[in-house]
């Protein structure tokens, strides 16, 4: 009888998505914060959170990636 993972697998990728979401709230908060600092308020808050939303979906890509090479999904050649 094959093992039903399905409920497991969800909540790993709400995981990956609440991290994607945290890292861009993370990066442009800590953007504004050096925007007060500097007085150049929106510039780097805005690259902050271009950044976070870089770093979230490449840990998301890289997660999907390990989960399908893991399952057998990834077959290359002849």
């Amino acid at each position: 009888m094959p093992q039903d993972d399905s409920y497991g697998q969800g909540y790993a990728y709400f995981g990956a998505a609440l991290g994607f979401t945290v890292a861009i709230l993370l990066f442009g908060g800590l953007g504004w914060v050096i925007d007060g600092w500097l007085h150049t308020r929106p510039l780097i808050a805005i690259a902050g959170a271009f950044l976070g939303g870089f770093a979230g979906f490449m840990s998301i890509y890289y997660r999907v990636k390990k989960d399908t090479a893991h399952r057998g999904g990834e077959k290359r050649g002849p």
